[in-house]
């Protein structure tokens, strides 16, 4: 299970997404693009869930 939280990457913004990979890389993404227009590519949210994996 993967979990993205939008405030800590800098926003002040409450977004939470959990889950299976895929789902929380594609949901992160749109938010991104929707909710404060950044258009973060597919690769760049894999490598935050690949940061946050890491010990």
């Amino acid at each position: 299970m993967v979990k993205l939280v939008c405030n800590e990457y800098g926003f002040e913004c409450d977004y939470v997404v959990e889950g299976d990979e895929d789902t929380v890389v594609d949901s992160f993404t749109a938010h991104m693009n929707e909710a404060h227009g950044i258009e973060y590519s597919r690769e760049a949210i894999v490598q935050f869930v690949q940061r946050k994996r890491r010990p």
